[in-house]
Order: structure tokens, then sequence, then C-alpha cells
């Protein structure tokens, strides 16, 4: 809580610390991924793409900063540049899975299910134990009119993670789809419990 209050604190006076100080660069962009992190999670995302764009002129190779200002746009709703800067981060740091899987959500929204589904089996090699990441390869795959590799992947994430009640749902949905009715019945009493559960 401390070292939050104190990256709040010198993001809110960053500009006068800079003139007042000689920060090095690491601290500096260290202050700014901060920034944009805080910036992010209040939904400050113009204030948040100020600060990226502040660490990337002190080095234009900083992944966080790219990975940061790729979020920052995805919550602008600026899916082009979100994109641009995802695949920025993959240039410079091929095996960050998040990157993969928000390029994948992005290329899910601009109707491209297929480099979609590229990008979340690339997020799925590189962090196999992430249930979400296998959940919306299979919701892609679903897309694509690939309903049995799209159940294999839904099974995969309810294995990974048996509380998630949208994956027993949409699961059951699938199976529902293709006349497996009783596995579809299966999957919706799990739902229905795993709802309860959270509840």
């Amino acid at each position: 809580m401390a070292r939050q209050l104190t990256f709040h604190i010198l993001g809110l006076y960053l500009d006068k610390l800079e003139r007042a100080f000689s920060l090095d660069s690491k601290d500096l962009k260290d202050v700014y991924h901060e920034r944009a992190a805080q910036c992010i999670k209040r939904g400050g995302y113009d204030a948040a793409i100020s600060a990226c764009g502040k660490a990337i002129d002190l080095d234009s190779e900083d992944v966080e900063a790219h990975y940061q200002l790729g979020v920052a746009y995805m919550g602008n709703r600026s899916t082009e540049k979100a994109i641009g800067s995802f695949k920025e981060v993959l240039k410079l740091d091929p095996d960050r899975a998040g990157a993969h899987f928000r390029l994948g959500v992005l290329h899910e929204k601009t109707s491209a299910i297929d480099d979609a589904v590229v990008s979340y089996k690339k997020a799925i090699a590189l962090s196999p134990e992430r249930a979400d990441f296998h959940y919306t390869l299979g919701v892609a795959l679903d897309k694509k009119a690939q309903h049995a590799q799209a159940i294999k992947s839904l099974k995969k994430a309810v294995e990974l993670a048996p509380g998630e009640d949208k994956y027993h749902y949409r699961l059951g949905l699938l199976y529902d789809g293709q006349g497996e009715h009783d596995k579809a019945v299966a999957a919706f009493k799990e739902a229905v419990e795993a709802e309860d559960v959270a509840e």
C-alpha cells in the first residue's frame, strides 16, 4: 500500500520532479509504468497513454510501456492502435502470452477469427494453465463452426477452472447445438452448481 501511495504521489508531481531531480531513466520508467497501471485500473486511459508515451520516449524498446499502452488503447476502444501496440510488444518479446491473448481478443473483435485463433493458440502454448485462454479459443473455434475442437477447448477450460459457471454454460450450449442433449444437461447443471458456490 505504501509503495502504491508513493508511486501515486510521484505520478501527480512527475513533471515537477523531473525538473527538480535528475532521476535515472530506469527509475523514471518504473514511475511511468506504475502511473499507467494505476490510471488503467481507474479507467483513466488518456492519462495512461500519456504516461506510456513518456516511458517510450525514454526507451523505444520498453516492452512494459508498449503493453500497457495496448491495454489503455483497448480501454479507449482504439482497436487499431491497440493492435499496433501489441504487435510491437511481440516484436520485442515474442513470449509474452498476455500480448498474444489480447491480440486475439482484438482480432476477434474485428471479425478476423482466423487470426484470433492463431493468437489464442500461441498464448496457450506459452501459458497452458490459463483457463481463460482455452475458453476464448473455444468460443472462437465455435464461431468458425469447428465444434469438435471448440468442445475440446472448453472442456480444458472447465478442467482448469471448474468453478467458472460460464465455462460450463458455454460447453452446454455447444453440446446442445451438436445434439448431445444429455451432455448439455449435465454441463448446465454444473454451471448452476458453480454459480451457487460462487454466491
